[in-house]
């Protein structure tokens, strides 16, 4: 009898003790489920994503515009080289070559070179950074609380960041892997990008495939993403001849239209009654005129060639910074509606 209660008392605590091992591990796994602080999401992403800890570094990658549309698909090379406050953005396809400088808080933009415009591909280095260079230049965010998401078969926390800048306010959700500090998406109203694949370089890590989705504009993806630590010549961030200087500033007040003529209905699609949205990348000059107009929408009926030669025509009271006039760079939206 006493080896039998021996034994009974035996199991008891046998079973006590798994009990209280799996108490303990749902208690751990509530805690570790419980909704984290966005702000600590925020700063582990943008530790984990600045590739300006590297050093002077190049990236390079693939660039597919209008994947898997065989009348449209465009297929190039993106290249990067960035010394901290100096870059060098350089796409290459459809038979283009593009380059853009920027140094300290201006960009150099040659008007005929509006390719990297259109791909929204500038800075693009810095898109699964969450701390944006509005952040950096004197904007203000603020972020909401994060809650549960599946992102592309990932398990996400998502949270709200509404960014003031130039006196203008604009409201982005980022979502976050729950196993790392990666960004895995990020989105504005209908437009979005998607960041997988990601491989490490030292502490810092980055996509090595980038998915960019845009309302009004052609899809891209960037694959074949590659970072490397180099060194960088003082020669490779020369300003384009002929370029324009456009300048970053907190205190901007932006250009005041003056004459904005409408554009002319295309007569193609007039006649089969379609209506259209096109949005362009304008660049107005010092003196008010508008130096570049280029559309960022695909087109089928005549909307944008419309849009853009009408826009050039336009005149404004400039942008100014601290009082004294400037180059600023912009996006028009010109709606074609008949009633």
């Amino acid at each position: 009898m006493k080896n039998q209660s021996f034994c009974s008392y035996k199991n008891v605590w046998k079973v006590v003790l798994g009990l209280a091992v799996l108490w303990y591990v749902v208690l751990v796994s509530a805690f570790a489920q419980q909704t984290p602080d966005s702000q600590q999401l925020f700063d582990a992403v943008h530790k984990a994503s600045d590739l300006s800890q590297l050093g002077p570094y190049v990236l390079t990658a693939r660039v597919v515009v209008n994947p898997g549309d065989n009348k449209r698909e465009q297929v190039g090379t993106l290249t990067i080289s960035r010394d901290h406050d100096l870059s060098r953005d350089e796409l290459k396809i459809n038979g283009k070559d593009e380059v853009q400088i920027r140094r300290n808080h201006v960009s150099y933009i040659a008007p005929s070179q509006t390719t990297l415009f259109a791909s929204g591909l500038l800075g693009f280095d810095k898109n699964w950074d969450p701390l944006s260079w509005k952040d950096m230049e004197g904007g203000q965010y603020k972020l909401g609380k994060a809650h549960a998401e599946t992102v592309d078969g990932h398990q996400a926390w998502c949270f709200d960041k509404k960014t003031t800048y130039l006196k203008f306010t604009s409201t982005e959700k980022l979502c976050v892997d729950v196993a790392q500090p990666i960004l895995l998406r990020r989105s504005i109203g209908k437009s979005w990008k998607e960041f997988t694949d990601y491989m490490q370089l030292g502490a810092q890590q980055y996509p090595q495939k980038v998915t960019i989705v845009r309302e009004h504009m052609v899809p891209i993806e960037v694959t074949d993403i590659h970072v490397a630590p180099a060194t960088l010549s003082a020669e490779l961030f020369k300003p384009p001849e002929s370029a324009i200087e456009v300048e970053s500033c907190p205190n901007v007040l932006p250009p005041q239209p003056k004459q904005t003529p409408e554009p002319s209905f295309p007569a193609r699609a007039s006649a089969e009654s379609r209506h259209g949205t096109v949005v362009l990348v304008v660049i107005v000059a010092k003196d008010g005129t508008v130096a570049m107009a280029r559309s960022i929408t695909p087109d089928d009926y005549g909307f944008s060639e419309s849009a853009e030669s009408t826009v050039l025509t336009w005149h404004f009271k400039p942008a100014t910074c601290d009082g004294r006039a400037i180059a600023m760079e912009m996006n028009v939206e010109v709606n074609f509606n008949r009633f």
